[in-house]
Order: C-alpha cells, then structure tokens, then sequence
C-alpha cells in the first residue's frame, strides 16, 4: 500500500510539472509585444492568411469569431482577399494571433494608404467625401472640394474611451467613439465612430487609430 501511494505521488507531481511547463510554453510561444500588421488578408479553404504590405510571403492567421464576422461583412460578394489593418501576436512558427481590427476595406489605396502613419486618430466617410486627421500638429481636414491646413486643437479622453478635439475658436470639432462602425457606401469596417462638426453642421462617420504617438 505503501509503494502504490508514493508511485502515485510521484505520478501526479510529474503531471503537475508537465502540465505547468505546457501552459508556460504556450505562453511563450504567442511572447512578446503587440504589434500592428497590415497588409492584404486573404480566405482560402485552409483558413485565412495575410500578406504584410512590403512582405513577399503571406504568413497563416488564427480564425477567430470576429475576424471571420469583418471579413463577411466587409468583403464584397465574392471577394476572397481584403486590405486589414490590426493588432496581433506573432508565434515562433510565423502564425498570426489577431487581437483587434482596427480597419478592414475593400474601397481605398490599401498598403499604399500611408494616412495612418502621420496621424493619431483618422476619421472618414466616403459620400458625402471627407476625411480628418488628429495628429501631434494638431486637426487638419479635406473634403471633396478641398484640403485646409491644420488647426490646433485642445483634446479630452473620457473615460467610456471616447475623443474629443475642439479648436480654440469652437468652430471645428471631432468627436471619436469606441463603436464598431460600417460605412454605408462601401461596407468598409473601422473600430470607431467618429462625428466632425464643421461650424455647427454634422458629419457622421467612421474612424480608427493612427500610427503616430502623443508627444
């Protein structure tokens, strides 16, 4: 009795150990920080895979509920390749664990968009066109008709995590929501929903996180 209780000791010390080195090596494996890729996502029956802008090879993505959920909603009828930009984790096999979308577009320049390079925030909508960039610069805007130089602007985060920019003289403002948003001309998704007010009137639209850092 006495052997049979130590050899079931040692047993379940053993398996305690391999199961604590398993869940520490499947940590180490997705290690490291969160980094944003973008670049062309592709679906094929063996699941889906991206392309990074610059890349030459495409590297095997994790399908996920949500990844699977934008790709359906974005994609045009029949599109099986799509331009995304999102936050993820790369393991030591060279696969993609996305954390978080920030834009999937069908419409738009794609990798050779380089908007979200020089900004903090970006908003858009495609009809009526018009596109804002809160940057360390301060809030610079375009529309169909034309682009205008950057205006300073003073900034609050509230603590549901939405933005807001406003100029001095009260007349320019953007407002940032952390909501799923939808264009509805092109089906483009983006994290953010964004509001411009431009002297009183209202421009609804869409947004997403830009490259550059607060000072």
């Amino acid at each position: 009795m006495r052997c049979f209780t130590l050899n079931s000791t040692r047993i379940a010390l053993i398996a305690i150990v391999l199961l604590v080195s398993g869940c520490s090596l499947l940590r180490e494996s997705w290690s490291g920080p969160q980094q944003r890729m973008s670049g062309l996502l592709e679906q094929g029956n063996a699941g889906f895979s991206l392309r990074q802008c610059g890349a030459d090879g495409a590297q095997p993505v994790l399908d996920s509920a949500e990844l699977k959920a934008i790709f359906a909603q974005a994609a045009q009828p029949g599109q099986t390749a799509i331009f995304v930009d999102l936050l993820g984790r790369t393991d030591s096999a060279g696969r993609i664990q996305p954390s978080k979308v920030l834009r999937m577009q069908s419409q738009g320049r794609g990798c050779a968009d380089t908007s979200a390079n020089s900004a903090q925030w970006v908003a858009l909508q495609y009809h009526p066109a018009w596109r804002a960039a809160l940057a360390v610069n301060g809030l610079t805007r375009s529309d169909a008709a034309q682009g205008y130089s950057p205006v300073s602007v003073v900034t609050e985060q509230l603590p549901d995590g939405s933005l807001n920019a406003r100029s001095l003289s009260g007349d320019l403002e953007l407002w940032l929501y952390p909501q799923d948003c939808q264009d509805v001309a092109t089906g483009d998704y983006f994290h953010m929903r964004s509001v411009l007010l431009v002297d009183g009137v209202r421009y609804s639209g869409c947004g997403y996180q830009g490259r550059q850092t607060a000072p």
